[in-house]
């Protein structure tokens, strides 16, 4: 999987389109909520840099995951935290995680694995890093 900067707006835009794309599908209504919440303006991002990101989230969600019965693609939690990691800015966390709560909402369902993702960016940044246990494999 690619790493972006600490804080990068690469880093956020990814952040955005994993909770765009995690529930197997975009949602129209999830694109209008990133695009209300506004936090693309506030890293200095736009929609041309944020669609490679997408396209680039894609290539490697399809090259690097595991796959379930149906060729759904399996997020593994230690995936989802080293992407978290790349957000380390406790205010640029806090608006990424209100964006990505108003993306997985705007369609009125958050499927499971929306609600690991969000799960996962809470208790990740919540937890200050001297208190994290190790993430069990799986």
């Amino acid at each position: 999987m690619k790493t972006y900067p600490t804080d990068s707006q690469e880093a956020v835009c990814r952040l955005l389109a994993l909770s765009m794309i995690v529930d197997g599908h975009l949602a129209p209504a999830e694109v209008k909520a990133m695009e209300h919440a506004a936090i693309l303006e506030r890293v200095g991002a736009d929609a041309d840099g944020f669609d490679a990101v997408v396209h680039a989230l894609c290539e490697d969600l399809l090259a690097t995951a595991r796959c379930r019965a149906g060729c759904e693609v399996e997020l593994d939690k230690r995936l989802i935290d080293s992407l978290l990691d790349e957000v380390a800015d406790p205010l640029l966390r806090m608006c990424t995680l209100k964006a990505m709560l108003d993306i997985v909402h705007a369609d009125r369902l958050i499927d499971g694995r929306e609600h690991l993702l969000l799960q996962r960016a809470l208790k990740k940044w919540s937890t200050p890093a001297h208190e994290r246990l190790p993430v069990p494999e799986g």
